[in-house]
């Protein structure tokens, strides 16, 4: 076979991907290794409203589980600070139902779905890339995305590139029954015995809910713990294992034969570990850029360079300030909370923060000179 791109892996990355070359016209196959899309399910499924639109997904349908207007945070020594923005501003997805609408949206555009092959080998031949899957299939691309996650084989064999390894943390997710929480709310838990993440509870609806904990040493017993302390009488439902990622992305070079993208390239919030919706737009942009490529027309490729180049920078300022955060000791972060209680900055990160561009948002309202001036009184009461 013979297409323009093949999209290396199945996962909402190279869906969105995919789905983005079909809808501008690229000849183009997805190989995904999975029997079925959207298996595991390993992310929380958490967007927000405004920038899973920017990508543009519907925010209603049948992969959409539940809406959230806020979130509260839990201190090490139990301190709480709820943002309630007094509107949806999240909603709460399956993964699995989510990567089923993108794939069927991809084969109704005319794009080639193969799954349960793993691709093995990417090779160059004739100014092309040969894809060669463990069964002995061949695809010829003038362009492969890797969309691969965060195995990152293929990446380090042909670029000679990969993320920081050391920055990718183990953890667990499981499906959870009673948790007794409002779910209009999602729920961060700062822990001491947990330095290099947070642990949190996503409520699907009243009663069920997606709890995830993650940690380099001592993973389960560690949730094992977090659930004794914080909600006891949590019956769990399923698990998962997995990684999120915390450390800088890599800047892709949509001049490459062959481009990763999503969570093999660190696309992703080293803040949270999400990577669905800036993976996603930095996936879009790199797809439309090789449409205009192949069309013979980079000058209008232009603007997505520059989202490009500033997403990236935003991913980089995310994974700077929270080496910074997670360098901290806890009683800083203690008092970090007991600031941000005092001074009032609730209100104003309730209505002005975003999800996503995490440091621009919340940069822009620290610099206002009112908030300053009450930072600073409340530092020194």
């Amino acid at each position: 076979m013979k297409v323009d791109v093949v999209v290396v892996g199945g996962g909402a990355i190279g869906l969105i991907a995919a789905k983005t070359l079909a809808e501008n016209n690229v000849e183009s196959t997805l190989i995904e290794e999975h029997e079925e899309v959207g298996l595991p399910e390993h992310c929380a499924g958490l967007f927000s409203l405004l920038n899973f639109r920017r990508l543009g997904l519907p925010t209603m349908g049948k992969h959409v589980e539940n809406i959230v207007r806020g979130a509260v945070f839990h201190s090490p020594k139990g301190r709480e600070i709820m943002l309630d923005a007094g509107k949806t501003i999240a909603i709460v997805t399956s993964r699995k139902m989510l990567d089923s609408f993108l794939a069927h949206e991809y084969e109704r555009r005319g794009g080639e779905l193969i799954l349960g092959e793993r691709v093995v080998d990417l090779s160059f031949t004739n100014e092309l890339v040969r894809v060669r899957t463990k069964s002995g299939l061949e695809v010829r691309a003038k362009k492969v995305i890797d969309a691969e996650g965060m195995v990152s084989a293929l990446l380090k064999k042909t670029l000679k590139k990969t993320t920081e390894r050391k920055m990718w943390i183990p953890i667990i997710q499981v499906w959870v029954e009673n948790h007794s929480l409002d779910p209009r709310y999602v729920y961060l838990f700062f822990e001491e015995y947990l330095p290099e993440f947070f642990a949190y509870i996503i409520p699907v609806d009243d009663e069920v809910g997606k709890l995830g904990v993650a940690s380099r040493t001592c993973l389960k017993m560690k949730l094992e713990k977090f659930i004794t302390r914080r909600t006891p009488g949590l019956k769990i439902i399923r698990s998962v294992s997995h990684a999120v990622y915390t450390g800088r992305p890599l800047r892709p070079d949509s001049s490459s034969m062959i481009i990763p993208v999503g969570d093999v390239a660190g696309h992703v919030k080293a803040s949270t570990g999400g990577g669905v919706v800036m993976g996603g737009l930095i996936a879009r942009s790199i797809c439309r850029i090789i449409a205009s490529q192949l069309a013979g027309v980079s000058e209008t490729a232009s603007q997505d360079k520059r989202t490009i180049g500033y997403l990236i920078r935003e991913l980089n300022k995310i994974a700077s300030f929270m080496k910074l955060f997670r360098s901290l000791p806890i009683h800083i972060i203690e008092r970090l909370f007991e600031i941000i209680d005092k001074s009032n900055l609730v209100e104003e990160l309730s209505r002005k923060a975003d999800m996503d561009f995490q440091f621009t948002s919340i940069s822009r309202i620290l610099m206002s000179p009112g908030i300053l001036a009450r930072l600073l009184f409340a530092s020194l009461t």
